[in-house]
């Protein structure tokens, strides 16, 4: 662990005066860190606890998250408890103000990465906003950071990353608006509206806090006008050049294991073996995409891509192991008259079983509670297996009330071996695959999102 303090911070402090009340106390916390975590980290600590705020500290310039700069009246013992908390995690101790020059410096890196991740340009991106951190510890900057991470595919760290931005910076509403979008993407909309409560409560009537708080309510999250503005912007960038106005997310789509094809609902794919339509993921990177073949008896559509979308770590398609009661996960878009990226949406409950419909027998109740739309999306057990594709009932696409069917993992198999006998679903499954669930490690959920990042498409076609 490397624990840095400005040099003013180490400057020794009487034992009086402001602030003292609370100095042995973090003393002894520095003492104790000592013996935790080693000499180096808690003598640093210990010594910062015996530091005072240098004169004209009473008033010290800081930054809020819109860049503005305003002044924040602080007194002896709690810039005291500043210093020791920042410098036990890391940080520089005193809120110093930041020379213009600096400031600029810190404008354009942000700017610059921001620039960077609009061409997803990742690396250089990332490179760029941890610059500008170092220059200050900023809201906008770690919420640029959470995004480019969402853009690399990255939800697990983006998540962790967003849960301290959200924690450390209370009066940034965009921080706690991407925390609580990304904890509803991974099925957690319970806490995520939790915290966008909380939010609302500190700080009323902000637009962007209510406009996130009115969408993850909805069930059908889709960021749109403020949502998608600088720094807050709940939704991936997209490559490629524009697309015609016309352009519509219809729904969703199902990659499979060579990243050349892909699954997507019959009734949305437009007619024509050679009509207009894209696929993209949940990083942002689109391809156009034609007909293959049709295989109604199953209400999907094979889709070629005309260049080779990225897949995620092995996805293992489960033969025959899908068990009414059984924890399930289904994810997908939000339908959009509007071509925008977006970050998919997971929802979680309990696989359903045979609907006992006579024309299909085969036909199985997703069971999963699921808002209103043209489905499409994988499924996926609670072990990280692929196990089938949520679909809408055939000829009930447009019913609002209709309740998804599971098409599972062994139907879709064969149909595809019949139809493109090279195609997959998943890679080759270990030789565990045939074991029931109960018998498999568990993957946690957040993983199961992360691969779905790119196992799950956007379907967009004209209208």
């Amino acid at each position: 662990m490397i624990v840095t303090a400005s040099a003013r911070s180490l400057e020794p402090g009487p034992l009086s005066g402001a602030g003292s009340t609370c100095v042995r106390p973090a003393l002894m916390r520095g003492l104790i860190f000592l013996a935790r975590h080693g000499v180096a980290c808690g003598l640093l600590l210990a010594t910062t606890a015996w530091s005072t705020p240098p004169a004209d500290s009473r008033h010290a310039a800081v930054s809020d998250s819109n860049g503005d700069s305003k002044l924040r009246h602080t007194d002896g013992r709690s810039q005291l408890k500043h210093n020791v908390i920042t410098a036990a995690a890391g940080g520089t101790g005193y809120v110093q103000a930041i020379a213009p020059e600096r400031r600029q410096e810190r404008a354009q890196l942000l700017r610059t990465g921001e620039a960077a991740l609009a061409r997803l340009e990742l690396d250089a991106a990332i490179n760029a906003f941890d610059r500008a951190g170092l220059i200050e510890h900023a809201a906008d900057t770690e919420i640029s950071l959470v995004r480019a991470y969402m853009q690399a595919g990255q939800y697990r760290r983006a998540l962790a990353s967003g849960a301290h931005t959200a924690g450390a910076h209370l009066d940034a509403v965009a921080s706690s608006a991407l925390y609580a979008w990304l904890l509803l993407a991974g099925g957690q909309g319970v806490i995520g509206q939790r915290l966008l409560d909380e939010a609302q409560a500190r700080l009323p009537n902000n637009p962007i806090v209510d406009s996130a708080q009115r969408q993850l309510r909805s069930g059908s999250p889709l960021a749109t006008g403020l949502l998608l503005r600088v720094p807050t912007r709940l939704a991936p960038y997209s490559s490629g050049p524009r697309l015609p106005r016309r352009a519509q997310v219809a729904g969703s789509a199902l990659l499979l294991a060579d990243g050349r094809q892909a699954l997507a609902p019959l009734a949305l794919v437009t007619t024509g073996s050679r009509a207009t339509m894209w696929v993209r993921n949940g990083i942002g990177q689109r391809v156009s995409a034609t007909v293959l073949t049709r295989l109604p008896s199953i209400g999907v559509a094979l889709l070629q891509l005309d260049k080779p979308l990225p897949v995620a770590d092995a996805p293992a398609a489960a033969a025959n192991q899908v068990f009414p009661g059984s924890a399930g996960f289904a994810v997908e878009y939000t339908a959009n008259p509007g071509s925008e990226a977006a970050w998919p949406v997971l929802h979680t409950g309990f696989l359903g079983g045979m609907t006992n419909n006579p024309a299909r027998p085969d036909e199985r109740a997703l069971g999963i509670t699921m808002p209103p739309g043209p489905r499409g999306g994988p499924v996926f057990d609670a072990a990280g297996r692929l196990i089938g594709m949520a679909l809408a009932p055939p000829g009930l696409l447009q019913k609002a009330a209709a309740a998804p069917i599971l098409v599972s993992a062994a139907i879709l198999q064969r149909a595809l071996g019949q139809a493109a006998p090279s195609a997959r679903l998943g890679a080759a499954p270990p030789a565990s695959v045939s074991a029931p669930v109960a018998t498999l490690a568990r993957v946690p959920v957040d993983v199961i999102y992360e691969n779905a990042l790119r196992t799950t498409l956007q379907l967009i076609t004209l209208r």
